[in-house]
Order: structure tokens, then sequence, then C-alpha cells
């Protein structure tokens, strides 16, 4: 059995992937977590692992656990992918190992809200093992590096 501590990548508040204001992600199509509304632009590691995927408009990334059990997928915003990397700053790129709490993108939200588009941002487990746990924390602030979102368990 192995566990995994998933933090925040944001400061700002957390809400139910339910009640995320989009379908892919409230309906758990891509996998179970948990979103955040942002209050700044500073995306940070929420666990020790590595970057596996970093999309070229900086909208999303993925990182696979240094112990294998997970990977995560963090999402910045909803449908800011049509931003083309207007207004994101990475600071990482394929394949680095990150500790929590690094840096790995900074997003200017204004570029984002003046876009009309959601801040809103998921961070969910795409590949999860049928047999993993999840348990999430509830609380409405989060702290970037230093408030667990959830936990798993994996066999």
């Amino acid at each position: 059995m192995s566990e995994a501590v998933i933090f925040s990548p944001f400061d700002g508040n957390s809400i139910p992937i339910e009640d995320v204001p989009d379908p892919v992600f409230a309906e758990k199509m891509l996998g179970d977590g948990v979103a955040v509304n942002p209050s700044d632009g500073k995306v940070l590691a929420p666990l020790d692992g590595t970057i596996t995927i970093l999309h070229s408009s900086g909208h999303a990334f993925t990182i696979q656990a240094d112990n294998n059990s997970v990977t995560v997928l963090v999402h910045i915003g909803l449908d800011t992918v049509k931003l083309k990397g207007q207004g994101f700053t990475l600071h990482v790129k394929v394949g680095d190992k990150v500790k929590v709490g690094q840096p790995i993108i900074t997003v200017d939200l204004k570029v984002v809200s003046e876009a009309g588009y959601s801040p809103i941002s998921p961070v969910i487990l795409p590949d999860l093992h049928e047999q993993a746990q999840i348990e999430k924390y509830e609380m409405a602030k989060v702290v970037a590096g230093t408030s667990a979102l959830f936990k798993v368990i994996t066999p």
C-alpha cells in the first residue's frame, strides 16, 4: 500500500469537483478531485514528483508522484486553452523533478477574467487505480503548498 497527499497548488477557496461549472470536470469524466478558485496567479507543485505533461499554452500540467502511486492533473481555469498561452509563464519543463510548493506556472488572472474565462481550477486524478481510496479534506480557504486537498491510498 502507498499513500500520497495532494496539496493545493493555489491560494484561494476550494470547491467540490461536482460544483465546477464545466460538465467534463463536474461529472468526473477525467477523474475525481477537487477544484480551487485561486486568489492569485501563483501555481505551485501539489506533491513531490516529476512533470510528465506540460501543455504548451500553460493551462494544464500533470505530475507523477515520486513513489508512482498517483498522477495529478492541474487544469488552470476553464477553457483557458483558448488563450493560447497569453497570460501564462512556465517555470518548469517536462521531465523536471519538483517538490511540494515549488513554482510551476504563473498565470495573470486578470488576463483570464478579461477574456471571459473562469479561473476555477480543477485538481484531479486522471489515472487512479480502481481500488484506490480518496480522502478529501473539507475546507473553504486553502494555501498553496500547505493545505492538503486530499489523500490517496493505493493498494
